[in-house]
């Protein structure tokens, strides 16, 4: 029956494995979806005049749908429980060679009590047989007798002793390695409190990422307009993969950097194919440099995400996503009661007429935009659990590919900018061939992971020590 158990794990394991793979791309593909939808929705309500930047309408959408993900706690658990069995799957292996290991150790300590028992009564029976033959050294045989049970007692003692205290020992650094496989450090009560802090740290430092980017973003999109805020936003590629690198110590291979590079490049050939917009060459300049500068906020915050949920009391994915929403939602609801609402008329009332906007339909593609958002904010922390902070900034990049297609298919009437061209299609085509090349390397380097050696499997120290011993370098 055991035997059979055995067998049956792995493929238990193969099974869930290949489901959790499935889920990964499904995941991906919302998550392509949603940004490529919540990009459209959110050009139209800027041309229907609601889209000025200093009403935050957008981003008041946008982080609600955030906080909304905790409305839908199945997708996060259905990942959870699925990595979750893989992890039982593995654990029974090795609960079962640990006690078998356990077993075999009790079985030596209690041989090497027998042979030393047994040899001290082979020693007192030899003096015993070697002492002259007077009625003097009988009673001293029986005295050395008495003397060599006595021994034999103390030894046969000391050795249980022994045995028991290994075993204890034993026993203790076992169930302090599992916790320190859960936790990632002793328990005491200075690291639990240094395991918070730096929960609540990541968490604000997430908050502040998250919404630098998006208003630094949103200002390089307005003055630099969209073809030049598409090619300098595809730098958050090349933002996470560095951030990756030098603060999660991540190996991004050559390979990795070439389908990386081919992204980069094939978005900013697609510039070319734009026609002049006649602006100020100082205002495109600072455009440029807020959309770069929004573009790090938010490579820094895929990394900070990656970071936080592999923390050893991580939370859940959309719990993150809806503290996240909800701190970013307060402060813009603060903003706008402040500044907003006292000058509604000129910041919403007044651009909605001048572009002869429909309110019905500004309100509809702003549900639409939130919802959009809630499936998009979702899927992206999933998406940091099991993906990587580097393929999320890849899905990014295809993301602006499929924008530029629907776009000029949409609004190429509405604004010159937006139509696409045959400079476009060739750089759709390398952006493409960048993703596919990147995902093959990717695969490669797992592969190679694999077949490697198990000395070379094995990491000289733990990540998660190293990451939470830095923390102030990593966060």
């Amino acid at each position: 029956m055991e035997s059979t158990k055995t067998r049956a794990a792995p493929s238990v394991v193969a099974l869930e494995s290949s489901r959790l793979h499935l889920f990964e791309l499904f995941i991906q593909g919302v998550f392509l979806a949603t940004g490529v939808f919540s990009t459209c929705v959110a050009q139209f309500v800027f041309y229907q005049g609601a889209g000025d930047q200093k009403a935050m309408l957008l981003p008041l959408c946008n982080y609600l749908g955030m906080m909304l993900v905790g409305l839908l706690p199945s997708i996060g658990a259905a990942a959870a429980a699925a990595a979750a069995t893989l992890e039982v799957g593995e654990s029974n292996l090795t609960e079962e060679e640990e006690e078998e290991e356990e077993h075999v150790k009790l079985q030596r300590l209690e041989t090497h009590v027998y042979r030393r028992k047994l040899a001290v009564s082979m020693q007192c029976h030899l003096v015993d047989l070697e002492a002259p033959e007077t009625v003097a050294l009988t009673r001293r045989s029986t005295m050395l007798e008495r003397e060599c049970n006595t021994k034999e007692d103390e030894v046969e003692a000391q050795l249980l002793l022994a045995a028991e205290k290994d075993h204890d020992e034993s026993s203790n650094s076992s169930s302090e390695g599992k916790k320190a496989a859960s936790l990632g450090f002793r328990v005491t009560s200075s690291s639990v409190h240094f395991s918070v802090s730096t929960l609540q740290l990541c968490i604000i430092v997430s908050v502040v990422l998250d919404f630098a980017g998006c208003i630094f973003s949103n200002l390089g999109l307005s003055m630099a307009g969209s073809g030049l805020y598409q090619v300098v936003y595809s730098s958050v590629i090349c933002w996470s993969a560095l951030l990756s690198r030098f603060i999660l110590k991540k190996i991004v291979s050559k390979e990795e950097w070439c389908g990386i590079a081919l992204v980069t490049f094939g978005l900013a050939f697609s510039a070319l194919g734009e026609s002049g917009s006649g602006r100020d060459n100082t205002l495109v300049l600072m455009g440029c440099l807020n959309t770069l500068v929004g573009a790090a906020f938010y490579g820094g915050n895929y990394v900070t995400g990656e970071y936080t949920l592999a923390l050893v009391e991580r939370p859940q994915p959309k719990e993150l996503c809806l503290k996240i929403g909800a701190i970013c939602l307060a402060v813009i609801a603060v903003y706008q009661s402040i500044f907003v609402l006292p000058s509604w008329d000129v910041l919403v009332t007044k651009p909605i007429v001048d572009a002869n906007g429909n309110t019905i339909n500004i309100l509809f593609a702003l549900a639409a935009y939130t919802l959009s958002q809630l499936a998009h904010g979702l899927t992206y922390f999933v998406m940091l659990g099991s993906s990587g902070a580097v393929t999320t900034g890849i899905m990014q990049s295809l993301r602006a590919v499929c924008v530029f297609i629907i776009s000029s298919m949409m609004y190429c009437s509405q604004q010159e900018s937006q139509c696409f061209d045959t400079k476009r299609g060739v750089a759709t085509l390398i952006v493409v061939s960048g993703v596919m090349f990147y995902s093959w390397a990717k695969s490669q380097q797992g592969k190679a992971s694999v077949f490697a050696p198990p000395l070379l499997n094995c990491p000289s120290k733990d990540f998660k020590t190293e990451v939470v011993a830095g923390k102030n370098h990593a966060v």
